[in-house]
């Protein structure tokens, strides 16, 4: 009985266990995140409309941007007082 104990907790057992475990989830992981069907985080759908709506904003600022450039009669160059 005390050798088939001592044959049990050897540690290179255990260790090739958790080394065959981890190989194991390691391939589970690159499966699944290289699967289409699974996403983690924010759909294409999703991703477009936040795009759309930030293009939108930034189209607005530059449209604004443009618009005080007119009313206040500049050309956008410097000129230099020295």
């Amino acid at each position: 009985m005390l050798k088939k104990l001592n044959e049990w907790i050897d540690t290179s057992k255990i260790l090739h266990g958790l080394v065959l475990i981890g190989f194991a989830i390691a391939i589970l992981f690159s499966a699944l995140s290289c699967a289409d069907e699974f996403y983690f985080g924010k759909d294409k759908d999703e991703i477009n409309a936040e795009l759309t709506q930030i293009m939108f904003e930034v189209d607005s600022l530059l449209i604004d941007i443009q618009h005080m450039l007119d009313s206040t009669h500049t050309d956008g160059t410097y000129h230099d007082i020295n």
